[in-house]
């Protein structure tokens, strides 16, 4: 029997249900580029992608149109039966039975779908309609636009690519609820629901109940607050967590299982503060590909091992980049503590088309994610991408001004508007610097006032660090992506080359000290975590072979100041 793809996590640990029915592992499928429905003629090994190897097809060709089939069945439950997609990429029609079921637009945000009037107890008939293209004003991060890789884009990833599951809940659900704590131990919490009903709910501290109540039945969205007695905050140094759980009351109760951490983000001139403590990130750039299964993990042990490693390797955090990770990958940062900055993956052509995908999928991935303690930045935009007026262009600029708001509104992070240069009003001043001399790069940032009015960052010609018409005003200034060395024959391509394994010790000491040494720099961020496809300037292999000792790299970049 195929190994469950969550490996003995729940699909979303933020949200759990008691019963629930992973529907991962092999369905029909079939290419259609015409749209219409096919002779499902081959199989496919959900959720990976039918570019990979780990699907079972491995066919890297662009086609507009696939479609996937498969049954399952359905017990005699008196409540609501729930179908969920973490992620499809880009526009799902579901159909139960023959029967249009839903469609979702957007190929880095989950959904959900009740079918309850569309399933009959026993065997059902679940099938998937998938369009995709290259269109660059579609959010793609880094699947490239055209049909050969080039440069830092990949393969690209078409159809489901994150797991599929059935939930059983009740006849009244949760739908979504935001818990916003203070670190006087004052929580805030609001709550969705497909229809008015009453909410009871339990946090606890371990096995120990620490605070309960019920939130009467109103509207379709209520709220309430409580208080926990002596908190217990939640930090890279002490991620602790709280456990709630919320039944919805009815004729068939809906129970929901969560967590949360309290902890409080600010940003002054000189870094990031978690719970009033000044933190120095030392963060590495992941992106979150692994050799046969591209954007989709192998499975629930792979994310786990990659947080551990990141750990292990002295850094305090990881900048996920232009992807959307798992629901597990989150709660595995939340649980060992690793600090997050979360990125809008990036659309590549300013139009209107752009501007809609972009605005729908920006609120439905805040929705996703608000409710996990490790996130500690939004970041819209990277290198002008999809934005490549910015410097002076003052409709995008507004644009990207339209949206930094619209997430400040919704959340209290930090918000980064263009990481890299040309930022706007930013929260944090955070440049990219692929200057490979240690000497040269604390040289070329030895005085603050020149960096942030007349340094051409990362020595190109697009520009300056701020846009035109925007001035530093006071935010830390961190270093959000430098490094980037391989090592000779690896067969791919870097920012630079190292000799061997030996030279790239001698050279990641160098540049990770002189950045560390450059005394307003509040933070950094070391490309990369792992090789990806012709991209080898990873710390690890594709295969997550460490390179170096982890206890050297420990070493190097577990120096981070205070």
């Amino acid at each position: 029997m195929q190994k469950d793809h969550f490996g003995g996590y729940y699909p979303n640990p933020q949200f759990v249900r008691k019963e629930y029915r992973s529907l991962c592992g092999e369905w029909k499928f079939a290419f259609a580029d015409d749209g219409e429905v096919p002779e499902f003629s081959r199989t496919i090994v959900v959720p990976y992608s039918y570019e990979c190897a780990a699907s079972g097809i491995g066919d890297e060709s662009v086609h507009r149109c696939v479609w996937y089939e498969r049954s399952f069945d359905v017990r005699p439950h008196g409540g609501a039966v729930l179908l969920h997609f973490e992620a499809v990429d880009h526009r799902a029609d579901v159909f139960i039975n023959g029967k249009a079921a839903g469609s979702h637009c957007g190929g880095f945000t989950a959904f959900c779908l009740d079918i309850t009037e569309f399933v009959q107890t026993g065997e059902n008939v679940l099938t998937v309609r998938v369009f995709d293209s290259l269109d660059k004003s579609q959010l793609r991060g880094k699947q490239r636009a055209k049909e050969e890789s080039y440069d830092c884009w990949y393969v690209q990833t078409t159809g489901i690519w994150k797991p599929v599951w059935l939930e059983y809940a009740g006849d009244v659900y949760l739908t979504s609820f935001r818990v916003q704590p203070s670190l006087g131990g004052e929580v805030s919490l609001s709550l969705r629901l497909s229809e008015p009903e009453a909410v009871r709910y339990f946090v606890y501290d371990g096995d120990t109940e620490v605070a309960a109540g019920e939130v009467p039945r109103g509207g379709r969205e209520a709220e309430t607050s409580f208080c926990i007695p002596s908190p217990k905050l939640w930090s890279n140094a002490s991620p602790h967590l709280y456990r709630m759980k919320l039944v919805v009351c009815g004729e068939a109760k809906d129970e929901v299982f969560t967590y949360f951490g309290i902890r409080e983000i600010s940003v002054r001139e000189d870094g990031v503060y978690i719970n009033g403590r000044r933190e120095f990130m030392q963060m590495v750039l992941d992106q979150g590909y692994w050799k046969d299964s591209g954007l989709t993990p192998p499975d629930a042990a792979a994310l786990e091992k990659d947080v551990a490693l990141i750990r292990e390797m002295g850094f305090n955090g990881v900048r996920k980049h232009q992807k959307i990770e798992s629901h597990i990958f989150y709660y595995l940062c939340d649980r060992y503590g690793l600090y997050v900055w979360a990125e809008i993956p990036s659309p590549y052509q300013f139009d209107e088309h752009m501007r809609t995908e972009f605005a729908r999928d920006t609120a439905d991935i805040l929705t996703q994610l608000v409710n996990h303690p490790c996130i500690v930045c939004w970041l819209l935009f990277n290198e002008t991408w999809g934005v490549y007026g910015i410097k002076d262009d003052r409709e995008q600029q507004a644009f990207v001004e339209k949206m930094a708001r619209f997430v400040k509104e919704s959340d209290s992070r930090p918000v980064i508007t263009n990481d890299g240069w040309s930022h706007l009003n930013s929260d944090i001043l955070s440049l990219h610097e692929y200057e490979q001399n240690a000497q040269s790069f604390a040289d070329e940032y030895r005085e603050r006032s020149y960096v942030v009015t007349r340094k051409k960052i990362n020595r190109n010609h697009y520009g300056y660090a701020f846009a035109d018409g925007y001035a530093y005003a006071g935010q830390p200034i961190m270093i959000s992506e430098y490094g980037g060395i391989s090592i000779a024959g690896s067969g791919g391509w870097g920012y630079s080359e190292a000799e061997s394994a030996q030279k790239l010790e001698e050279r990641l000491r160098g540049l990770v000290q002189s950045v560390e040494n450059i005394p307003y720099i509040s933070g950094c961020c070391y490309t990369q975590l792992t090789d990806v496809q012709q991209e080898v300037n990873g710390l690890l292999t594709t295969d997550r072979e460490p390179k170096l000792p982890i206890e050297t790299m420990r070493r190097i970049f577990a120096v981070g100041k205070q």
